[in-house]
């Protein structure tokens, strides 16, 4: 049986995990910068590159949970906020032309995304930088709940807002893989799986 997560196959979905880690954030900053500085753009464009985002958030999320040795109930939360993700990203896709509601898919897609970052790193003890990660799905949670409540009535002001979001968590995603790498995540007894009958 592994000892920690650089162990076995374990450890290679963990790796191939931080890799789509960077990935997205590299892609989050890109759009981020797109989608707040693009001249001229429309809300079909908005509700398109939004959408790319809340897809590729998803596809992060659910290549996680696949990925990674955290406990089984932590990686079905983590998987199914990936799924809500995918929805929200075809909502976005439907919003017809309306700020407001594109404004409210993004909201819940990152609302949705910090609360469950924040709880894996409260309920998982082996987590390197727990607090950190606590700290970063708490935030992404507080940018989602702003979206959702202030009125944007034109798609400037979200546009420049959300993208300017966009960055930040981006560059907090690639920031936590760069930072992180190196480091073992230590399971509990109760968490690691075993590979071949005692």
């Amino acid at each position: 049986m592994p000892e920690n997560e650089s162990a076995g196959l374990g450890g290679v979905l963990f790796h191939g995990a931080r890799q789509v880690v960077l990935v997205a954030g590299a892609c989050s900053v890109i759009l981020g910068v797109v989608i707040a500085v693009w001249p001229h753009k429309s809300v079909p464009i908005a509700e398109l590159l939004f959408g790319l985002y809340l897809v590729l958030s998803g596809a992060l999320q659910m290549t996680i949970a696949v990925g990674s040795r955290i406990a089984v109930p932590l990686r079905v939360l983590v998987f199914v906020s990936g799924v809500m993700s995918v929805c929200l990203a075809m909502l976005c896709l439907r919003s017809g032309n309306s700020v407001l509601l594109l404004a409210l898919w993004v909201g819940i897609g990152w609302a949705i995304r910090g609360i469950t970052q924040a709880t894996v790193a409260v309920w998982h003890n082996g987590l390197p930088d727990g607090g950190k990660l606590e700290l970063f799905g708490l935030f992404t949670m507080a940018i989602g709940i702003v979206v959702i409540v202030v009125p944007f009535d034109s798609l400037e002001p979200l546009a420049l807002v959300a993208g300017g979001f966009l960055v930040v968590l981006g560059a907090l995603e690639i920031l936590t893989v760069v930072r992180g790498r190196g480091e073992v995540v230590r399971l509990p007894e109760a968490a690691r799986i075993p590979l071949a009958p005692n």
